[in-house]
């Protein structure tokens, strides 16, 4: 049991390291959706539209749709799932 807890100390900090990577993408995701909500009532008071809204929703659901995203959310179920397992 002693020859586990490095490894599971270890572990544990891959599954940190992996859900840090998760957590930037989607804090990047919610930044940029934060910011064309504020324009889009902007829009709606000033009566205008703009296809920047659109445009930057559109982005962040391609991001999140991305193989590169599957591959990170993928990566840090893994590594939570060894950690787990130890």
């Amino acid at each position: 049991m002693l020859n586990e807890t490095p490894k599971q100390a270890l572990a544990t900090r891959e599954a940190h390291e992996a859900l840090l990577v998760l957590k930037h993408i989607v804090d990047e995701a919610t930044t940029i959706t934060h910011i064309a909500e504020i324009e889009s009532f902007r829009e709606a008071i000033h009566n205008s539209e703009s296809p920047d809204v659109r445009s930057a929703l559109q982005k962040v659901v391609y991001h999140l749709k991305s193989r590169s995203f599957d591959e990170v959310l993928s990566r840090a179920l893994e590594k939570l799932d060894t950690a787990a397992s130890i």
